[in-house]
């Protein structure tokens, strides 16, 4: 079977993992999950399902086209898990939203030369004797029970 094959099956699970959050959405608030004040609106919500369908497609077929042993039961898992699996990608890249907007030409930045003082470490929560801490590949922390 060719890429394209394996893509429509990518394709399939993709709309499947759509579905099952649109039923649970309706479960959650009882009426279209997409309606003000529940969501967007139905225009962006149409703009990321087809997206993440989209994703869904072209990861499995290029796993199609670039792996001989695929099955389409292989592509349809690939395409159920390619939303979650770029959503934590895109987690590890780091956003620095605080860069200035403009420079200001009266500043002077600080001499090479000055001594800068270490930062404090982060404060740690305290947990009680029941929980567990546990640390993700990105250095953040959960409290697990």
């Amino acid at each position: 079977m060719g890429g394209w094959v394996f893509a429509l099956w990518g394709l399939g699970g993709g709309l499947a993992i759509e579905v099952l959050d649109f039923i649970k959405g309706v479960r959650r608030v009882h009426t279209w999950p997409w309606r003000y004040p529940y969501g967007p609106g139905g225009g962006p919500y149409l703009v990321s399902v087809l997206g993440r369908a989209a994703a869904s497609a072209l990861i499995a077929g290029a796993a199609g086209a670039s792996v001989n042993g695929m099955t389409p039961l292989i592509a349809v898992a690939l395409g159920a898990a390619a939303p979650l699996i770029l959503e934590k990608l895109s987690q590890q890249i780091p956003v620095q939203a605080d860069l200035p907007a403009t420079i200001s030409m009266t500043e002077t930045p600080p001499a090479a030369d000055t001594p800068t003082l270490p930062q404090d470490p982060p404060a740690r929560s305290e947990r009680s004797s029941g929980q567990a801490e546990v640390t993700g590949l990105g250095g953040e922390r959960d409290v697990a029970r």
